[in-house]
């Protein structure tokens, strides 16, 4: 089964982390202004830190 996350989810862990990359070797800024207009643009990925699906990357079969 996949999970993946909601637009909700998303923005909720962009601002808990700071808009930056949670990776410890990276921690670049994930968002910032657009030069072209006023908006914004956002690069970061939100990512599950164990496998979603089982025999994905890190698969954790006792998380819910």
């Amino acid at each position: 089964m996949r999970d993946d996350f909601n637009q909700t989810t998303k923005e909720k862990l962009a601002y808990r982390v700071g808009f930056r990359c949670s990776n410890p070797d990276c921690r670049r800024p994930t968002s910032g202004p657009k030069e072209e207009n006023d908006g914004h643009i956002n690069i970061g990925v939100a990512a599950h830190i164990c496998a979603a699906s089982e025999g994905g990357p890190r698969y954790n079969s006792i998380m819910t």
